[in-house]
């Protein structure tokens, strides 16, 4: 799902590395064909509004929020949303699953980004409907830049996770449910960053599946590549009568996993 669409890595190459660099309509020739081949796309915020700056301060941290504008209520929810950063080389950034069992299916996350490009988040709902929103983000060089620490460092805390409830930083919960965070400490290699005390490129090694449970029953769980940033974090929503057992469950590329627990 996440591999490089052939297409797409040599139509990038072939694009100058300035802030006006192609004609391409990118979405509309490779990525809908690929990934929504006979799906009517409604481009409205009936359904979500996706938030990101103009201007990112860090192209390898750009914030990216994705807000749901209807319940999730077992007759009709979102029960998909795919994020896209057209220019990127791997423009799928992840696909993220949500249940009833969220709160709502808003979700807060920090990406990647290679070059000036459309981020555009497609929402699936349980009956069929597919809704986008897009927004457009000045960025580059994001997939590139070499990870923050020593990759020594880097390695010897992977894995580290922590899932907490938000509330008592402040964050309101409001009609949406119980704000929750997970974070994980990884680099999330790209395979395309330079790591100069060798003088060579690391290998891509990122988190790739994320899944959290409530008492055993999935709320949200995501497929995810490598234009998520280092040490991935997610902030979603959990029903307002959530209680008992949160639960979430992570593997990255070379098959590590780890799990974290928390009681609410």
């Amino acid at each position: 799902m996440f591999r490089v669409l052939a297409p797409l890595a040599l139509l990038l190459c072939s694009i100058a590395p300035q802030a006006q660099q192609s004609n391409v309509d990118i979405w509309a020739t490779l990525l809908k064909p690929h990934h929504f081949p006979d799906a009517e796309i409604i481009e409205d915020a009936s359904v979500i509004e996706l938030s990101t700056p103009y201007r990112s301060e860090d192209a390898a941290f750009t914030p990216v929020r994705i807000k749901a504008k209807m319940a999730q209520t077992p007759e009709r929810y979102i029960e998909t949303i795919h994020l896209f950063v057209d220019a990127n080389p791997e423009p799928k950034v992840g696909t993220f699953t949500f249940t009833p069992a969220a709160g709502s299916a808003d979700l807060a996350l920090r990406i990647r980004i290679d070059r000036y490009t459309d981020v555009r988040a497609v929402a699936v709902l349980n009956t069929g409907e597919h809704h986008m929103a897009t927004s457009y983000v000045k960025a580059q060089g994001g997939c590139a830049i070499p990870v923050a620490i020593d990759y020594k460092e880097a390695m010897s805390g992977l894995g580290k996770v922590q899932l907490r409830t938000l509330a008592a930083d402040g964050e309101a919960d409001g009609d949406n449910g119980i704000a929750t965070q997970l974070r994980v400490r990884h680099p999330n290699f790209t395979g395309m960053q330079m790591d100069y005390k060798i003088y060579a490129v690391r290998p891509a090694h990122y988190v790739n599946s994320i899944r959290v449970l409530l008492n055993g029953e999935p709320v949200m769980s995501a497929e995810t590549g490598i234009s998520v940033s280092e040490d991935p974090s997610f902030r979603f929503f959990l029903g307002p009568q959530a209680s008992g057992e949160l639960s979430a469950e992570i593997t990255d590329t070379k098959g590590n996993s780890w799990s974290e627990k928390l009681t609410l």
